[in-house]
């Protein structure tokens, strides 16, 4: 054994010498916490690390502990003051006093923590991935999107056994209103250090089912503030505003917004919020529904009520033209009967003298004239009655197609041949250059309504 040689014990007494009398006070460290776990007797094992900003990489790793009677006061000081509770991937200023066991080696003992540099940690943390989104020019595409106005098909992320699944189910099953809305559930993992990767496959899951479903709802039951830092993931907001449905975020929290719910289309508190929106959404659509059927059916009273009146019009001025032409047929008759025989007696009496021999001659003539100017008379009339019974029966007709013609015109007849009245702002459309791109039009047809959006238009 050489003189200068020591035992491991002798090492570690030197080691443990040198340490206390280097830190004789404790000292504020900066640090994350890697890992923690907590022992049956109430000591909170930490791990701490230190991280480089721009890798990640590990630059230092070190043990500590909280004892028990530590821990029960600065565990729920920390949770009350940050709204989360002591986990890994925390940030922390915390006390600690360096200690070095022979056996165990090198740990920190903790002996205090300052809640408020954790918060600012998770602040700028925060901040940072905003930033990041609006130089990516992606923050507000989601809530770009436009919902539809009746969103019935409903992808849902969440966990079967959450009690904020159940809120949402139930409220939108048995709202008042009678809705039905069709749900497919997309389970994911809602917190813990995989909850986000969770969330984004459910996401990937739904994208491949993309034209089954409205929107997407992402819904969680309460819990503690920690507990939504998964929310404040870069990856999956950057998904979220990427997403090419709606997507309504209810992860049922008060005190603070997360990124999701920022980037989110719709953002509501709680799970039960989400499907009172949805509830909502339909009866407003119900109410657009209402006030257009009464606007189509005060259209149709009114054009019905402005036809018939037209119909009378023409029916009454048709019975006064017949009579007037009646009317004047018959006076012509008249006139002409007595100017017959006005000229036959001014003939008569200019014959009679000198023209003895042929009286009785002129007066057979005369009366076979008149004879036959009576038949032709008859004949005359016998032709004025079959003119008026034709005119009668054409203007009869003309009045039944006119009927029949009123008839095919009902909307409601129009609307059956396959012909449909269209709708924007509330305005018939008559010219596609009325309409503009982007406006909402709403199309009636015989059987319901469709709505679509413009997407160009042009003159025939």
């Amino acid at each position: 054994m050489k003189p200068d040689s020591l035992s491991l014990s002798q090492l570690n007494f030197r080691i443990k010498s040198a340490i206390n009398s280097a830190f004789t006070d404790p000292l504020w460290v900066i640090a994350e916490i890697s890992e923690l776990r907590l022992n049956n007797s109430g000591h909170c094992y930490l791990e701490l690390i230190e991280k480089a900003e721009a890798s990640d990489q590990i630059l230092a790793k070190i043990k500590a502990t909280i004892w028990a009677f530590t821990f029960r006061m600065l565990s729920p000081y920390f949770e009350t003051t940050t709204g989360y509770r002591l986990a890994s991937g925390l940030k922390v200023l915390i006390r600690v006093q360096p200690e070095f066991h022979e056996v165990y080696g090198i740990s920190l003992i903790v002996k205090d923590i300052d809640p408020s540099y954790t918060l600012g940690d998770l602040a700028r943390k925060k901040q940072e991935i905003i930033r990041k989104l609006q130089a990516d020019g992606v923050i507000d595409m989601n809530r770009m999107l436009e919902l539809p106005q009746v969103p019935q098909r409903i992808a849902v992320i969440s966990s079967e056994t959450a009690a904020g699944y159940g809120d949402f189910m139930d409220t939108l099953i048995h709202n008042s209103n009678g809705y039905y809305f069709h749900t497919e559930l997309f389970q994911a993992q809602l917190q813990g250090e995989k909850a986000a990767e969770s969330i984004i496959q459910a996401l990937e899951r739904i994208y491949d089912k993309e034209d089954e479903f409205d929107v997407v709802v992402i819904i969680r039951g309460g819990g503690a503030q920690s507990e939504l830092e998964c929310f404040n993931n870069y990856d999956l907001v950057y998904h979220i505003t990427q997403f090419p449905l709606p997507v309504i975020s209810g992860i049922g929290h008060e005190r603070d917004e997360t990124i999701t719910d920022l980037v989110a289309h719709t953002s509501v508190k709680t799970p039960t919020a989400a499907a009172e929106f949805l509830v909502d959404t339909l009866f407003e659509f119900d109410n657009l529904l209402e006030t257009l059927k009464n606007e189509i059916i005060s259209l149709a009273e009114r054009r019905i009520s402005e036809e018939k009146e037209r119909l009378f019009q023409l029916s009454q001025n048709f019975v006064y033209l017949v009579n007037q032409t009646i009317h004047e047929e018959r006076s012509q008759l008249i006139a002409s009967h007595k100017r017959l025989g006005l000229v036959a007696a001014q003939f008569t009496n200019r014959k009679k003298d000198g023209l003895t021999g042929i009286a009785h001659r002129i007066s057979f003539d005369c009366i076979s004239h008149l004879k036959a100017e009576n038949t032709n008379l008859e004949q005359i009339s016998a032709r004025m009655q079959r003119s008026l019974a034709i005119t009668f029966k054409s203007k009869n007709e003309q009045l039944s197609a006119i009927d029949k013609n009123l008839e095919y015109l009902r909307p409601e007849k129009v609307l059956m041949r396959g012909y449909s009245i269209s709708s924007s702002g509330g305005k018939l459309v008559k010219n596609a250059l009325d309409l503009k791109e982007g406006d909402e039009l709403s199309t009636k047809f015989h059987k319901g309504f469709s709505l679509s959006i413009v997407s160009k238009t042009k003159s025939s």
